[in-house]
């Protein structure tokens, strides 16, 4: 296992890190004793980062690694990430810290090293449109960040960021803005576009390079979505059943297989090897921080851990890039 830091903080962090999300069910939905054999298996192949959050299972995902964490008496790093809604917006900076507390409760932790928001950051708000906030109401007096800063005062927290999804120019003002420490960047194989340059019109949202913009304030950044919600697996569906929800615009499941699918053709690899192609993916970039994969087993662990200082070759990115440049050959 390969070591990093999220960006100027100096925190070290394994390059795979440990995704508690409710894709993978794992750590939300899977036997106690199934959960305790994955954690631990994760911390004897040397990682050592575990990102977690409210919205996984609905406080599941923040228990089970509590609980799991304690038992092993161990000092891995650990994030939460914290969701507001509407009704945050009376007064941000008391729901901030009221949400923190209610995390570490569940974590049985007095503290965490790193705290983020899990709320869409947005230019202005749509009824239609699932709820986010703006950068004003992140960045302002008795805002989000406010909150965090008392947290971190209180001795709570450590660091802080956000999940960078939503708009795009919203996502660069708060970047831009250097206050925070790290977000989590939205990119794979099949939309690039914020660590590559893609070409205008492009079928995905263009996050315009938005990990360089984060690595330039000196932030951390964490990758999700690397494998895509399992279109870039052998299990189409990333183990739910259902349609996964899409995270970014133009990046829904549908299309996502249509990419993927060209990408396996181009490459030559089976559904296996494109999962490990797509992780290798994530870590060549030297301005991530850590690709956080979601696992249902320990079998998964060894899969991801294996592309650890492993990179693409010359001539597998030279297949890559002629299709992003052709946007996948122009989708159906």
């Amino acid at each position: 296992m390969q070591y990093r830091t999220i960006g100027k903080t100096g925190l070290p962090v394994s390059e795979i890190g440990f995704g508690c999300g409710n894709n993978a069910v794992l750590m939300v939905k899977a036997s106690y004793e199934d959960q305790l054999q994955a954690v631990r298996h994760a911390l004897d192949l040397g990682i050592n980062y575990f990102d977690t959050a409210f919205a996984y299972g609905l406080g599941k995902s923040e228990e089970n690694l509590g609980r799991i964490l304690n038992q092993l008496k161990t000092s891995a790093v650990i994030s939460t990430k914290i969701r507001l809604d509407a009704d945050a917006l009376t007064d941000l900076k008391a729901a901030t810290q009221r949400e923190v507390e209610a995390g570490l409760r569940r974590l049985q932790r007095e503290s965490v090293d790193l705290i983020q928001l899990h709320t869409r950051v947005v230019n202005g708000r749509q009824p239609d449109q699932r709820f986010g906030m703006t950068p004003g109401e992140i960045l302002g007096r008795s805002g989000v960040l406010e909150g965090f800063k008392a947290m971190r005062d209180k001795g709570k927290v450590g660091y802080f960021g956000f999940t960078g999804l939503g708009d795009p120019a919203a996502l660069h003002e708060v970047v831009d803005s250097g206050a925070f420490h790290s977000f989590q960047a939205y990119y794979n194989l099949l939309n690039p576009s914020a660590g590559h340059p893609v070409p205008p019109g492009f079928s995905a949202l263009d996050y315009g390079l938005l990990i360089d913009c984060a690595a330039a304030q000196g932030m951390g950044v964490a990758v999700i979505r690397v494998l895509a919600a399992g279109a870039l697996t052998s299990n189409p569906g990333a183990g739910g059943g259902s349609t996964p929800e899409p995270l970014s615009k133009g990046s829904e499941y549908s299309l996502d297989v249509q990419r993927a699918e060209k990408l396996k053709a181009a490459l030559a690899v089976d559904g296996k090897g494109m999962t490990q192609t797509a992780i290798r993916f994530g870590l060549m970039n030297p301005k991530v921080s850590t690709v956080l994969v979601g696992f249902s087993n320990t079998a998964h662990i060894d899969e991801a851990v294996a592309c650890s200082d492993a990179p693409l070759s010359d001539e597998e990115m030279a297949k890559i890039e002629k299709l992003w440049k052709t946007d996948f050959g122009r989708l159906n």
